[in-house]
């Protein structure tokens, strides 16, 4: 077998650098369901001129539901990904997998939304957005924020939280036992 196809079965097959280069891979497909939902529904909202939701000091903008939505689809994409092939020599339930996801997706979703809110509003408010994108096209920052946020939240928070706690096959009831236990032994000295 040449070099070549020794390397590729390597990516394919084998964890450590090769694990992180696929749910990589994976990050990104999801990266573009991601983005392409959340740029679709914006400007079509945007389009519509419809105001999302109205809370104490007036409406949501249109980025962020597009923000929620895209992340939704992003997130069905990464978990199917890196269940069926960057993690998938685990042999873990897909009914664990899916729970454990869920809640490091809502981690992942709250961290998304909350930075590109954060920063989008205040690169509108400032004289960056308007000098880079001029003054009608401001309101499009959001779409750099939104993916320079996902790169970030991606290798930091979703990564790290795939590899050590969703695609990690984890004997609950040993870890409550033993942590139970020395609870026991506590009380007893």
């Amino acid at each position: 077998m040449g070099k070549v196809a020794t390397l590729f079965k390597k990516f394919l097959t084998k964890g450590g650098f090769f694990l992180f280069l696929r749910s990589q891979l994976s990050s990104q497909m999801a990266t573009i369901a991601d983005n392409t939902m959340a740029i679709i529904l914006k400007k079509t909202l945007d389009i519509l001129k419809i105001k999302v939701i109205y809370l104490f000091y007036g409406s949501i903008t249109s980025y962020v539901l597009a923000t929620i939505v895209g992340q939704i689809c992003g997130g069905a994409v990464s978990c199917f990904l890196n269940y069926k092939w960057a993690f998938k020599d685990l042999k873990i339930k897909l009914q664990y997998v899916i729970i454990k996801f869920l809640l490091i997706w809502i981690g992942s979703l709250s961290l998304n939304t909350f930075f590109t809110f954060l920063i989008t509003e205040w690169l509108k408010n400032t004289k960056i957005a308007t000098s880079i994108f001029g003054i009608y096209n401001s309101d499009d920052v959001f779409i750099f924020v939104k993916l320079f946020v996902a790169i970030i939240i991606g290798v930091v928070w979703n990564f790290l939280m795939y590899k050590y706690f969703v695609f990690k096959d984890i004997k609950y009831k040993n870890i409550l036992r033993k942590i139970f236990n020395k609870n026991k032994k506590i009380a007893v000295l």
